[in-house]
């Protein structure tokens, strides 16, 4: 008996160690951020009770969809602003707040760093770290599952007609090409991106007037209401307004661009259906 009670006891503490490994985070029930997207995820998919911090950013009018609950506590990415309150589980992004993040875990606390996603490839790795961190969330799943469906639905290839032109418009005229984010939402939909066709690479700026002779099907507007005004463009380019008024035009979401997680499923269902009816129209 004493033989098997040393052999069975070290067997059960290595796995009992080995599921406590994973446990705190799958676990956790006070779970603070320090990344601005990660804060709208906690903020819309976690109950509120499990939240127990968020950045200062999610409180400010540009990002707050709703009030942010009053127990929890607005941080600006210090440490010492995170101890009082105790937290299992503290998410971070990949670069932002790494000094906190690294004391925080030389106290001991536990700190998961949630990669950062710059393209579609991205976001699908990034779900799959939030899901490992936080554990099963319906709305995390549902866009696990939305998200795959739709990257192995590609486009068929076929004629002119039914792979419509787009082109992005954004604040002061810039515009998105190839290498960027936005621009594989246009390719998978089934657009030509016609600032890649043109030869932008990431970032450019367009005229208004090169906006009007290039004659995308589709126009894509995106950026805030307090940095880019519909009305003024269509009061500059009357033939802007042809394309508002024949509903040729699409606007991104806000939060594309600061948590692509929240907003490129739905960008991406949005757009393919955009294409749908441009085909139809031909």
């Amino acid at each position: 008996m004493g033989r098997q009670g040393r052999t069975t006891r070290p067997r059960v503490w290595l796995l009992c160690g080995l599921w406590l490994c994973a446990a705190p985070v799958l676990a956790a029930e006070r779970i603070a951020s320090l990344n601005l997207c990660l804060d709208q995820i906690l903020l819309n998919w976690l109950p509120p009770e499990k939240i127990v911090s968020v950045t200062w950013l999610s409180g400010q009018s540009p990002y707050r969809r709703a009030p942010v609950p009053e127990h929890i506590y607005l941080n600006r990415a210090q440490a010492e602003e995170l101890l009082p309150l105790k937290p299992d589980l503290v998410i971070t992004g990949q670069f932002g707040a790494q000094r906190a993040a690294a004391r925080l875990e030389q106290l001991g606390f536990t700190v998961v760093r949630i990669p950062d996603a710059y393209s579609l490839e991205q976001l699908q790795a990034q779900l799959a770290a939030l899901d490992e961190a936080l554990g099963p969330l319906p709305q995390l799943a549902a866009q696990e599952k939305q998200l795959a469906q739709l990257l192995a639905d590609k486009p068929s290839a076929g004629n002119e007609h039914s792979q419509p032109r787009a082109l992005i418009l954004s604040a002061n005229n810039i515009t998105y090409g190839s290498g960027m984010l936005e621009h594989q939402l246009l390719t998978r939909a089934g657009f030509t991106n016609l600032a890649a066709e043109e030869g932008v690479n990431q970032l450019g700026r367009v005229s208004l007037e090169q906006v009007v002779a290039l004659a995308p099907d589709l126009l894509v507007l995106y950026g805030g209401a307090q940095d880019f005004a519909i009305a003024h463009l269509a009061e500059r380019h009357p033939v802007l307004r042809r394309y508002i008024d024949s509903g040729r035009t699409y606007r991104l979401p806000e939060q594309l661009g600061y948590c692509p997680a929240l907003a490129a499923v739905e960008a991406l269902q949005q757009l393919k259906q955009k294409r749908a009816e441009i085909v139809d129209a031909e």
